[in-house]
């Protein structure tokens, strides 16, 4: 059975780095015979700037956030996916807002139990990964999003598959003749098409 994979991209540069690399990674996966969802999370017409902290998904049976816009449908996807990407680029140290945006309303996709602290989540064996791209050297914010990802997946007792890209050049469009780093994009999508 073909596995099941969705890229959210967060950035809000059109024919950048990161929506090239995404579309590398999921040529590679659809190459080896993955089914590959790309959701550019800066597209999407958002209700509000991320959680708002109502609770309202702690309250419902349903795993997913209640507001109402475009993110929601796609997060309650989510759970259908076997493996969930996370492109970004390097904005000052960290995650892009577009992907944050997004990323603080997985809440969503637990249900916490406030008298003993226990969680649970339909997440199953979903697995994490990482694109992400930057202007600098590992110390410029990639080892800080890599390091903020591994506590992602690992509070789902999972270790990401991470592509890293340092000194990505600034220009749109410069990445395309990076011939090398294609091919590596394509072997990790391919990798994640594997079990």
């Amino acid at each position: 059975m073909a596995k099941k994979i969705m890229i959210v991209t967060g950035s809000p540069r059109k024919g950048g780095n990161t929506m090239t690399l995404a579309a590398w990674v999921a040529e590679g996966a659809r190459e080896a015979g993955a089914e590959v969802e790309i959701v550019n999370a800066a597209a999407l017409d958002y209700k509000t700037n991320g959680c708002t902290a109502c609770n309202g998904c702690q309250e419902s049976e349903k795993y997913g956030c209640i507001i109402k816009d475009e993110a929601s449908p796609i997060i309650a996807r989510i759970p259908e996916m076997d493996v969930l990407v996370l492109a970004t680029p390097i904005y000052f140290m960290g995650f892009s807002a577009q992907i944050k945006l997004l990323l603080d309303r997985f809440y969503s996709l637990m249900k916490i139990n406030p008298e003993d602290h226990t969680f649970k989540h339909e997440l199953g064996d979903m697995e994490w990964a990482l694109i992400a791209s930057g202007g600098g050297d590992e110390g410029s914010g990639l080892g800080l999003v890599e390091a903020n990802m591994n506590a992602i997946a690992g509070f789902f007792q999972k270790k990401p598959k991470v592509l890293k890209v340092p000194f990505a050049p600034a220009a749109p469009g410069e990445i395309d003749t990076n011939l090398e780093l294609k091919d590596k994009a394509l072997d990790f999508g391919q990798g994640l098409s594997m079990d």
